[in-house]
């Protein structure tokens, strides 16, 4: 699906979701418990900028995290699941940011980050593009249909 965004170098547009550091819990001297998921209610925007530091990587490091859309609901209250479907999921580069857009499904919906296991400690930010997202195909069909009425 072919999207625009017109007022997307418009820095009005971002908003600041969340700036928050963690750090793992130490068991013993040579071990910890990894970071835990962490979770952000995301309302009406689909596009997002993501940030990922570690104090602890190594310079050749890539991976920051994983990012993932969870639309909260299910298909049916018989269902055996929680509610929270996985609809699409990022992978986040350290130390960038990176621009993730995700499906225009519901207006609200959780954004779950996963941070790798060996991280001892991680810095997130996380930005929401509240400007126009266009879908053009959607575009197009309101077009037609108020040319065809006319």
């Amino acid at each position: 699906m072919e999207r625009l965004f017109p007022e997307f170098s418009d820095t009005l547009n971002w908003n600041l979701v969340a700036r928050e550091s963690y750090q793992v819990e130490r068991v013993s001297e040579k071990s910890y418990n990894p970071i835990s998921l962490k979770y952000w209610l995301i309302e009406d925007s689909y596009v997002l900028m993501i940030g990922v530091k570690s104090g602890s990587s190594e310079p050749r490091w890539y991976l920051g995290a994983w990012a993932a859309q969870l639309l909260l609901f299910t298909p049916s209250a018989t269902t055996i699941f929680t509610a929270s479907v996985h609809a699409a999921q990022r992978r986040v580069r350290l130390n960038h940011l990176n621009l993730c857009v995700f499906p225009k499904i519901q207006s609200q919906w959780m954004l779950q980050v996963k941070f790798p296991w060996w991280f001892e400690d991680v810095q997130i930010e996380i930005w929401k593009y509240d400007g126009a997202d266009i879908d053009l195909f959607q575009r197009v069909d309101q077009i037609e249909n108020a040319v065809n009425s006319l």
